[in-house]
């Protein structure tokens, strides 16, 4: 039986106060610069999500020893690289000038590799394993979903969305904006498996 860990951390207070506060300045102070701002935001985002890519190798090298954790938190990068892949449109932001073909055939490889790999007996086993026996953080979980569905809502004018972007012009700000702490919830509930791992190895 999988175990839920409801304690609200004061990272998750954080969360949500950044959110309120980009929601904020995202559509009354930040400035467009012609479209400037929104790709300096995505750019920072890019490094954000390889610096976690890093990061996870290195804590993935301490855990060599074992081996079940070691594939776990290598499988693990490639979501990271998945990610990365989506935030610069699998390369079409730097390289424009390229036929289309090759970019789905790279989003392809970067999608297909993480989810195909889901089914590996080790990776399955270790999925298993911390489904059953290791901590969830649910809040951190939740306002991941949250703010990823107000970056949609703003990004494809679903329901609400006149409430999330008040005007036209901001739609691609306030969607960047939100998936910032979407993507700082994905890199606390990273911080909070290993951290659990940790306690663990110094018992």
């Amino acid at each position: 039986m999988c175990k839920l860990d409801y304690h609200f951390y004061k990272s998750s207070l954080s969360i949500i106060i950044l959110g309120i506060t980009l929601y904020i300045i995202g559509n009354f102070f930040i400035p467009l610069y012609n479209g400037l701002t929104v790709t300096l935001i995505e750019h920072v985002q890019s490094l954000f999500l390889l610096f976690m890519c890093g990061y996870t190798y290195c804590y993935a090298k301490k855990m060599a020893e074992h081996s079940n954790l070691y594939k776990f938190w290598i499988w693990t990068i490639f979501w990271w690289l998945m990610l990365f892949g989506r935030g610069i449109s699998w390369g079409r932001d730097f390289f424009p000038e390229v036929p289309r073909f090759y970019y789905k055939i790279i989003a392809s490889f970067l999608i297909v590799i993480p989810i195909l790999s889901m089914f590996l007996p080790t990776i399955r086993q270790e999925i298993v394993r911390r489904y059953k026996f290791e901590k969830i953080p649910v809040w951190h979980i939740f306002l991941a979903f949250l703010f990823l569905g107000i970056a949609d809502i703003a990004e494809h004018h679903r329901i609400g969305h006149q409430f999330l972007v008040i005007t036209r012009e901001r739609k691609d700000l306030i969607e960047e904006l939100m998936e910032i702490p979407c993507l700082l919830c994905l890199a606390l509930t990273t911080f909070y498996m290993q951290k659990n791992e940790q306690k663990k190895e110094n018992l």
